[in-house]
């Protein structure tokens, strides 16, 4: 049972038209109320598909229930979620491959406090100033 204090996730996949891939959506919940974190369409989300099975199957979910054809959100717990959330966020907007891996890998090598501090900057205010300082930690080149 989660702690009134630690932050939930959930993960909405959207299916395709065609039902061959899945974008998705991910959302911060507290209690009753949602706040998105992130959106990534289908054509987009390839590149995140890693981050999303190590998310969902730290949560404690089969890997192979993501797929196109789930209804259900995934209930996210904080670590994997903030970790998700900081993959997502960071390296949406980067279009160099590499950097997007190196962004990546570096959130997954980031402690627990750490990313929960760069997450709680990356959504404040700072917000642009923030995930721009992140990559430039992450993935300087």
């Amino acid at each position: 049972m989660p702690s009134v204090r630690e932050r939930r996730f959930e993960l909405k996949l959207q299916p395709t038209l065609a039902g061959d891939g899945w974008g998705f959506r991910l959302s911060e919940t507290f209690g009753d109320t949602k706040e998105a974190v992130a959106k990534v369409d289908a054509a987009r989300a390839t590149q995140f598909r890693r981050a999303v099975l190590e998310a969902v199957a730290a949560s404690g979910y089969a890997p192979g229930a993501v797929s196109p054809s789930r209804c259900r959100p995934f209930n996210l717990q904080q670590g994997p979620g903030v970790r998700l959330a900081l993959t997502v966020c960071a390296s949406l907007p980067v279009v160099k491959p590499l950097r997007r891996r190196a962004i990546a890998e570096g959130v997954g090598a980031l402690s627990p406090e750490e990313a929960l501090y760069w997450y709680s900057r990356t959504s404040g205010p700072e917000r642009g100033r923030a995930l721009r300082a992140l990559r430039l930690l992450l993935a300087d080149d």
